[in-house]
């Protein structure tokens, strides 16, 4: 049932999100498409990382690395559909970055649970492919959860996140509505220190709250922030400031 959670879930916020925010589903698509080229061209990176300069996965410096990569990609990514997209043109305000958002996060989603159906079926049927034992049974305890622990984790994944895309989607449509270029850069080192916690939260805490804690910083904190956000984007004034935005 978790698997519908990841395949289903963004499917059907996209289509709540375009009758709520009153936007076309071609804006929801646009978001997800991109993510999904931004994670192309992240996960590219990631394999020059490990196999071109030797990095460790669990490293620091890798995750220095994967995090630059991924604050640069996926906000250039929302730059461009912003600026070159025609759905955006007349458009930029924060109900479209918030669509956007649940595309891009959509994509994210689905490429989660298609990854956690991968490991699955290799665990099952080949766990000959797995070289390194505790990856194997890092995996092996991961399928091994309840079905209500498993849907709790498609559940927060679906939803945690969403908060941190619709920010970021905001923080670039500041872009245009103020015609800033500056709110682009605000972004990437956003998303950048953003992913560089994540990446790093064992090394901060080894207690189980931790990360517990980290999530509530994000459903709360970065809730307010994207409250105030949306705001700013649907003024009157924004709204013309956007139109005129080149």
């Amino acid at each position: 049932m978790d698997y519908l959670v990841y395949f289903l879930g963004p499917l059907l916020l996209g289509l709540a999100g375009a009758k709520i925010l009153r936007q076309r589903f071609t804006v929801f698509l646009l978001g997800f498409g991109a993510f999904f080229v931004a994670w192309v061209v992240m996960t590219i990176l990631a394999a020059i990382a490990t196999k071109g300069f030797g990095l460790a996965e669990g490293s620091f410096l890798y995750a220095l690395f994967v995090s630059l990569s991924a604050g640069f990609c996926e906000e250039s990514a929302r730059y461009v559909i912003f600026r070159r997209c025609g759905a955006f043109q007349g458009n930029r305000n924060g109900r479209a970055s918030t669509m956007y958002a649940l595309g891009h996060h959509g994509m994210e989603t689905v490429i989660v649970g298609l990854t956690l159906a991968l490991i699955y079926a290799v665990v099952k049927y080949l766990p000959a492919a797995i070289s390194d034992p505790a990856v194997l049974k890092q995996c092996k305890a991961a399928l091994a959860l309840g079905a209500g622990a498993k849907m709790y984790n498609a559940g927060e994944r679906l939803t945690v996140g969403l908060f941190m895309h619709a920010c970021f989607s905001g923080v670039v449509m500041l872009c245009f509505v103020r015609s800033q270029i500056r709110w682009l850069f605000v972004a990437m080192s956003w998303h950048f220190l953003h992913d560089m916690v994540g990446f790093n939260l064992h090394r901060l805490s080894q207690h189980w709250l931790a990360p517990k804690a980290w999530i509530a910083i994000i459903i709360i904190g970065y809730a307010c922030l994207f409250v105030r956000l949306y705001r700013v984007l649907n003024q009157p004034c924004a709204k013309t400031s956007a139109a005129a935005a080149v």
